[in-house]
């Protein structure tokens, strides 16, 4: 029997890759093997977040390209949880082959991890392009979509109505709201959007210093990481338990 497989969406700079990460850590603390997947096909950033590296034999490319490849080899064990692998593009990577990936190999690579894995995570891009992040939010049981209140939030999520509807995934959304640091009035976002926010996720100032001494929020425990921590965990049990958001 496959895993379940969750995305994770928005538009640039939403936080998606934040939430995606810590996600995957709360989840690897109730005895499931989580796979995290980047759709990053330029640059391998799941291992800065992780304060590790990738080899060249390992990461995103030789598990879309080979065939029927032992696709747990690809993905790289986070050395802080036995439960938690990542696959990114490698730490040197020239992104000479970024323009040959097709649906087709992304829909194969999905459903091999899927097999191995009990959560599969798919960090998704914010182009609508994108063949990982589409195939994710194609084969996905929950997209959780971040919003980061401003005017380019709006815009993203009004150029991608197209794409959502053609895809049928609306259903499949759980819209998750970003705290802002004063630079946005959320309740004005609010209002503009229309939205249902099922969780507001707390601004965490140090986010950005953590990320890049590869610490993750949620093993991070001041007061406002504890904040996030408990949303993760909330969203994470309903994954586990299969409860509606």
């Amino acid at each position: 029997m496959s895993g379940r497989i969750i995305a994770v969406w928005g538009g640039s700079n939403s936080g998606k890759t934040t939430f995606a990460v810590n996600l995957a850590c709360a989840l690897s603390t109730s005895d499931r093997l989580v796979g995290l997947i980047s759709s990053n096909l330029t640059h391998g950033d799941l291992q800065v977040f992780f304060g590790q590296s990738v080899p060249p034999q390992k990461g995103l490319f030789h598990a879309l390209n080979e065939d029927n490849p032992n696709i747990g080899e690809k993905f790289t064990e986070y050395a802080e949880s036995k439960n938690l692998f990542f696959l990114s593009a490698p730490t040197h990577y020239t992104g000479l082959l970024c323009d040959t990936v097709t649906l087709r190999e992304a829909e194969r690579m999905m459903n091999a991890a899927a097999f191995v894995f009990d959560i599969l995570i798919v960090d998704g891009a914010a182009e609508a392009t994108n063949p990982i992040s589409g195939v994710g939010l194609w084969l996905a049981d929950r997209i959780y979509t971040l919003h980061k209140p401003s005017i380019a939030a709006q815009m993203w999520h009004e150029g991608v109505s197209d794409f959502v509807r053609e895809l049928h995934i609306a259903e499949k959304q759980i819209h998750i709201l970003q705290l802002p640091n004063g630079e946005f009035d959320d309740k004005t976002y609010r209002s503009m959007m229309g939205l249902p926010f099922a969780y507001d996720l707390p601004y965490v100032k140090r986010a950005g210093e953590l990320e890049n001494a590869g610490t993750p929020i949620y093993f991070f425990h001041d007061r406002t990481c504890r904040r996030y921590g408990k949303v993760l965990e909330q969203i994470a049990k309903g994954i586990c338990g299969g409860e509606a958001s």
